[in-house]
């Protein structure tokens, strides 16, 4: 059975007064928190690496409780993730396997432990009285991030070592009746104890609030390593078929750079031919920067030569040797006209004045002599046409 519990103050907290349910008389539905006995959820403080990460940060928080309590299979442990970032978490829920499988067994929004329940801001602690089991209680948060409930005894001593341990609040907010003891307690600490949270505003602390802090994602019922165990056995029918995935991607890409290394080589191979066959035959001495250039003005020169050094150069020849300008030049002609009286007239594009300039000095040659006619732009049209004519020159005598 379920008792509900009330909340003070629901319209400050953002709550209706029956949204907690703790173990008791009352029933239970869908929409209410169950709330756990804090004793029997202690909050413990660990030093984790920030480093590790899932199960592998689980397994070492486990470890180091173990060390520390002694513990065994009748106890499961919970991440509090209040505070944290991701899963830099550092403070573990610990309960009984028996009391967490009767947990896991609610119908509700989440099941958490009672100190979880009180209002709370950055800079306060909030104290409450409760029954339990017909036992009484008091509930203590220290933050938004920390808790305990415990005993009505016990209870000063707890706040003893909070004060002592850690930073103080700047005020404690009381739900229902204070303790004289404790109240003397912050009294001594000179920590100012309030009943009405509209007063804390006096103290320079925001307005309480309940459930506005991440704490459902502390639901005792949620066991993050039996998540990732399913999972993992859900993938796990998928694991072979990615791995045959991935090793015929392997396999495929190994074959192509070993296709494209032979490639590579093979160009290399014919590279260094083509340069020996133009060192015997053509380009004896000096450096090869461009072999049909080179190639072109050999051939020219042979022909020239072979007819005496008296002929003008012709046509063909003379197509051939600005077309090897032009090759070294980049430049695709978008006309070529020839006329015996006129000479060669190429028509390209260049990207502007200044290349076609360069281009018409680079056609300047010891056969032949260029002369720039026309550049101009035209509106809808990339670049500088230009007309170049080009005449053979008359050999020297």
């Amino acid at each position: 059975m379920l008792q509900v519990a009330k909340t003070a103050n629901p319209a400050k907290t953002g709550e209706t007064s029956e949204v907690f349910a703790r173990a008791g008389d009352g029933t239970l539905t869908a929409r209410h928190i169950v709330l756990a006995p804090g004793h029997a959820v202690p909050l413990f403080h660990l030093d984790l690496p920030k480093s590790l990460r899932g199960q592998a940060r689980e397994q070492v928080a486990r470890r180091q409780l173990t060390d520390r309590m002694g513990l065994n299979d009748t106890v499961e442990m919970r991440p509090c993730v209040l505070g944290a970032k991701g899963e830099d978490w550092s403070r573990v829920f610990v309960a009984e396997h028996t009391q967490m499988a009767e947990w896991r067994s609610y119908d509700c929004r989440a099941v958490l432990p009672d100190y979880l329940s009180l209002p709370i801001s950055e800079g306060l602690w909030t104290l409450s009285q409760a029954k339990v089991d017909g036992s009484a209680i008091v509930m203590m948060r220290f933050g938004p991030n920390d808790g305990v409930s415990t005993s009505v005894e016990m209870a000063e001593a707890v706040l003893t070592q909070s004060l002592n341990t850690g930073p103080k609040p700047k005020a404690v907010l009381w739900q229902g009746d204070s303790l004289p003891n404790i109240d003397t307690l912050m009294s001594a600490h000179q920590v100012p104890v309030v009943t009405d949270p509209d007063l804390l505003k006096e103290l320079g602390l925001d307005q309480p609030s309940v459930l506005t802090h991440g704490e459902l994602a502390c639901d005792l019922r949620t066991d993050p390593m039996a998540a990732r165990t399913r999972l993992a056995q859900r993938v796990l029918p998928w694991r072979w078929t990615i791995l045959a995935a991935a090793l015929a991607v392997t396999l495929w890409t190994t074959s192509q750079l070993v296709a494209i290394g032979r490639i590579e080589e093979q160009t290399a191979k014919i590279s260094f031919q083509t340069q020996e066959i133009v060192k015997e035959h053509f380009v004896p001495t000096g450096p090869i920067l461009d072999v049909r250039s080179q190639v072109s003005r050999v051939l020219l020169d042979l022909r020239q030569s072979h007819s005496g050094g008296s002929a003008m150069l012709d046509v063909l020849d003379l197509t051939a040797e600005v077309g090897a300008v032009l090759d070294a030049a980049d430049a695709v002609p978008e006309m070529v006209n020839y006329s015996k009286d006129s000479g060669l007239l190429i028509v390209v594009r260049m990207p502007d004045f200044g290349s076609a300039e360069r281009l018409t000095a680079a056609l300047q040659t010891d056969h032949m002599s260029a002369e720039l006619e026309e550049s101009r732009v035209s509106d809808g049209q990339v670049g500088v046409r230009t007309e170049i004519r080009i005449l053979p020159k008359e050999p020297s005598q």
